[in-house]
């Protein structure tokens, strides 16, 4: 056998397995003309092997009328499949070309006008020799050709996405192969060049065959898994081993006499010692070519499922989603929108690539939140809650219509998107994710599809339970003004109601001196408790820092807090005890020393109140390093238990008088100086504040 008789060979095996492929995993016009076209070209294969094994004139003859009535009707057909891939419109010139096709076909069959006469090639082959009809049928089937070629350059050119890179194989694998098939009619023309070329054809279907896998092209998708994969190489390497020991044994027995029995040990030793790492070789190269992955599918699943149920915050949750989507597939760009009154989406997120100059690619991100319509991509949701791609909008456009199909693209098109993923919160597509292509240029695998729709379902749960978390909050926060209200209204209620009183009595006594002394008494302090309820009001519903840092000494600053409320005690004639537990040292410190004054100042009058006017009330100050304790306890009535976790809370009070907002104040202006309050109770022995503060702010 001569090598264009193999080459023929190879091009029927390669043809016919491709089109087995199409016939199974392909159902449409596109793929029906495509198999066709596989068909043709087999048909081409099976007479250049005829031709390679013709020893005479006559079954040369037999074998070009065979081949050539295949390889007229190629162009014709690669021209069609052209034309349907890309949705084209070329109704006239199909008719031409298939005309003259068939034509040519017929006389090729039919008639001796095609084959004059045939001449040796390297005395081997018997080629036919040209004349001015077959001329006419080369130059024909190259302008078809040149046709197909220029209307899949502008797909290409034109394309994105996946159909970007379906075309770019296209051109390569077609291409290879009608090289080589132009080139193998050469000879015909007296040019002396031996038709190797031929080989390049089952060149052709191995390249769209990696296509179909890597990029599902003509929209054929095939699922080979690794296991398969992995068996079929080992496979094909176990064969390969198998050939390679019969052949040497064979040669080495009848070259140099050596026993088969040897030749096999050794070889069997030499497979022990190459199988596996050729093996392991073969099986990266598949995992590089068909199986590409640059993450971690179950990692991803585990992160996002366990960093989604402590979040409650919506930006914070399109923030983490939109990253990790972006980061994990390599996108170009990620948009995510959400759902607003009236129908349209709010770009509530958004980051992409730009390259520099560089050529290092560095992430930009949109600050700015625009109002848009989606009703295309709505209107697909509705009908189908999957994932769209951008590909595959001729697809869909028997669902939703083409105008929607239009409306899609170009909705896409806005945001540079090459694929949509729905989040649907209550059976309603509250957001939607708007990705770009991969920087790498790879398609969207079907593991892509798999993690999109599982960070979806899992990006739903996570909305729905911050949406009912800010529910609950909102309902919290009414009724705590419903309490601040209540409560706020308690506590001014009786000094005006003194007010009142007295302002009534006021036309009637103004000229009892007495009355006017208390009167004036009265009112300035009544006014003063107003006042002060107004005070604590404003400082807790202020979330400001204070900015007013100074230099101080803690001690001088306790020292004048527990002298004044010692002095208050002994003009009340009450029965408290107030011990300083410290010796006097300077603490220098920086903060704002009016505010710790009054954190400090409540908790020490909060310790002499629970006392009831008899007990002991502690004050202890512990420099540790860059830390400083201040420990504040009294032996009054102690807290309950249930109660200890409330006591910080804005109007939680136990006191007959007051609105609760003293220890909330106090715990915000520690919290504030970077420190930290504690609090240990026991019921009727006392309690125990420990406040930790670091000695240098800022």
């Amino acid at each position: 056998m001569n090598l264009f008789a193999l080459s023929g060979l190879l091009i029927v095996v390669t043809s016919i397995a491709l089109l087995f492929v199409i016939i199974l995993f392909g159902k449409t016009k596109l793929h029906k003309i495509w198999a066709v076209m596989n068909l043709v070209v087999a048909i081409w294969g099976a007479g250049s092997f005829l031709v390679g094994q013709a020893d005479n004139p006559e079954a040369a003859l037999f074998g070009w009328r065979v081949g050539l009535g295949g390889a007229t009707l190629i162009s014709v057909f690669f021209f069609h499949t052209i034309c349907v891939f890309g949705n084209l419109k070329r109704r006239k010139t199909l008719f031409y070309a298939y005309s003259q096709a068939i034509s040519f076909v017929i006389l090729s069959i039919t008639t001796d006008k095609v084959f004059t006469g045939f001449h040796l090639v390297f005395n081997s082959l018997y080629y036919n020799k040209a004349n001015a009809l077959y001329s006419m049928l080369y130059i024909n089937w190259g302008i078809v050709a040149i046709l197909g070629f220029y209307e899949l350059y502008k797909i290409y050119i034109e394309g994105s996405g996946l159909k970007r890179a379906q075309a770019l194989y296209m051109l390569i694998g077609f291409g290879t192969g009608f090289a080589g098939g132009a080139l193998t009619l050469f000879p015909a023309f007296g040019i002396s060049l031996y038709p190797v070329s031929n080989f390049s054809i089952p060149l052709y279907a191995c390249i769209v065959t990696y296509a179909i896998f890597r990029y599902h092209l003509m929209d054929i998708t095939i699922v080979f898994k690794k296991t398969a994969a992995y068996s079929l190489a080992a496979g094909i390497l176990t064969s390969v081993f198998v050939v390679l020991v019969i052949s040497m044994t064979k040669y080495l027995s009848d070259l140099v006499g050596i026993t088969s029995l040897t030749i096999t040990a050794a070889a069997a030793v030499t497979i022990a010692i190459l199988f596996n790492p050729l093996r392991n070789r073969i099986q990266k190269i598949i995992d590089n070519i068909f199986y590409k992955k640059t993450y971690d599918y179950y990692a991803i699943i585990q992160q996002v499922s366990s960093t989604l149920t402590s979040m409650f915050d919506l930006n914070n949750i399109y923030k983490f989603i939109g990253n990790t989507i972006y980061e994990a597939l390599g996108l170009k760009s990620v948009y995510l929108l959400a759902a607003v009154t009236g129908g349209d989406y709010n770009v509530v997120y958004h980051t992409l690539y730009k390259k520099e100059k560089s050529k290092k690619s560095e992430p930009e991100k949109e600050e700015g939140i625009r109002t848009i319509g989606c009703d295309g991509l709505n209107k697909f949701f509705s009908a189908s809650n999957d994932i769209l791609i951008k590909d595959e909008l001729p697809r869909v456009e028997d669902i939703i219509g083409m105008p929607a199909a239009g409306q899609i693209k170009k909705e896409l098109e806005l945001f540079q998107g090459e694929a949509a993923m729905p989040v649907f919160v209550d059976n309603k597509p509250t957001l939607i994710l708007i990705i770009g292509g991969k920087i790498s240029g790879d398609v969207f695998t079907n593991e892509d599809i798999n993690l999109l729709k599982t960070i979806s379902d899992q990006t739903a749960i996570a909305v729905k339970n911050a949406n009912l978390y800010k529910d609950k909050l909102y309902t919290e926060k009414l009724a705590s003004i419903g309490m601040m209200s209540a409560t706020f209204a308690h506590e001014v209620r009786n000094p005006l109601t003194s007010l009142k009183t007295f302002a009534q009595l006021m036309p009637e006594k103004y000229n009892d001196t007495e009355f006017r002394d208390i009167f004036s008494k009265i009112v300035v302090g009544e006014i003063e408790k107003i006042d002060g309820l107004i005070s604590d009001l404003l400082d807790f519903s202020s979330k400001k820092k204070s900015t007013r840092m100074n230099n101080f000494n803690l001690t001088e600053l306790l020292d004048g807090i527990v002298n004044h409320v010692k002095d208050k005690l002994e003009f009340e004639q009450s029965g408290i005890t107030v011990e300083k537990n410290y010796n006097g040292s300077a603490v220098n410190m920086t903060g704002d020393a009016a505010k710790l004054k009054q954190a400090f100042g409540n908790i020490i009058i909060n310790g002499c109140q629970a006392m009831h006017g008899e007990g002991t009330l502690k004050v202890d100050i512990k420099p540790a390093n860059q830390n400083v304790e201040i420990v504040i306890a009294d032996t009054g009535e102690g807290i309950h238990p249930d109660d200890v976790s409330k006591i910080f809370d804005p109007f939680v009070t136990t006191k007959e008088r007051g609105v609760g907002l003293g220890l909330a104040i106090s715990k915000r202006i520690i919290e504030d100086h970077n420190g930290d309050i504690q609090v240990q109770s026991q019921l009727s022995k006392g309690t125990v504040f420990t406040i930790s503060l670091p000695v240098q702010n800022e």
